[in-house]
């Protein structure tokens, strides 16, 4: 199903696109998860006042990113500044939940003409009993094996946009006798989420020390581990530097 499809159903001809990141234009510089930071938008192109419902997506990638909120545009400022108010469309039921992958690479402004490149890609359940913080930084992650396991069965957007975009050297502790273990991650695709995935459905990840770990203490005996990200890489980088940064 297209976006374009999605605003018929709901009686909306008269929209425009804005796609906020992939480190172009910022959505965190006017909205935060409530929708609101400023009552000013910068904006150069598809400013109309009235009736016109902007569609406000976040960018997960080149050609991938999800649907926040909408808004309409209340006041001109000055050329390019503009106070705006949040609009009320179906489409907010999927609020950081449904991904359109678009045909064209990232652009900021794309004018209803464009909708029918827009395509439902995934929409991810709610997170109403969501135990995991919302991803801050790559710094900040420490998960327990169990909200690693949530994390990966529930593919939390926010968590595989940033470790499937990454290669990665990482830690694992054992918090029951705190030793530790040192790993990469530089698969092709999703990299770092990809080799995480394997945890959180075997514990041991195919490691050859864990596995026999597994097999003395049982599958209960992970739940005291944690993952930490130690060191990323972006996807060019090669495996050799990877490895040789594990090494270290």
């Amino acid at each position: 199903m297209t976006l374009d499809q999605i605003m018929k159903l709901d009686g909306i001809d008269n929209y425009y696109i804005w796609w906020y990141g992939v480190g172009v234009n910022n959505i965190g510089e006017y909205f935060d998860e409530n929708g609101f930071v400023s009552n000013e938008l910068d904006v150069r192109r598809g400013a109309l006042i009235g009736d016109c419902v902007i569609l406000v997506l976040d960018g997960i990638d080149g050609q991938r990113s999800k649907y926040m909120f909408a808004v309409r545009l209340t006041e001109k400022i000055d050329s390019t500044h503009f106070k705006w108010q949040k609009a009320k469309i179906s489409l907010d039921k999927y609020s950081g939940r449904m991904v359109f992958k678009c045909k064209r690479k990232f652009s900021f402004y794309n004018s209803s003409d464009c909708g029918s490149d827009f395509v439902v890609e995934s929409i991810t359940p709610p997170e109403t009993d969501r135990t995991v913080e919302q991803f801050r930084d790559y710094d900040s992650v420490e998960l327990t094996f169990v909200q690693l396991k949530e994390v990966i069965e529930r593919r939390y957007i926010d968590y595989y946009e940033h470790l499937s975009c990454v290669k990665a050297v990482y830690m694992i502790i054992d918090g029951n006798t705190g030793k530790q273990y040192v790993g990469s991650a530089y698969e092709k695709k999703e990299s770092l989420w990809a080799r995480w995935s394997v945890y959180a459905e075997t514990c041991h990840g195919n490691n050859q020390k864990l596995i026999e770990l597994y097999n003395a203490k049982g599958p209960e005996y992970f739940d005291q581990f944690k993952f930490i990200i130690l060191q990323i890489f972006p996807k060019k980088a090669s495996d050799k530097e990877i490895i040789e940064a594990e090494s270290r």
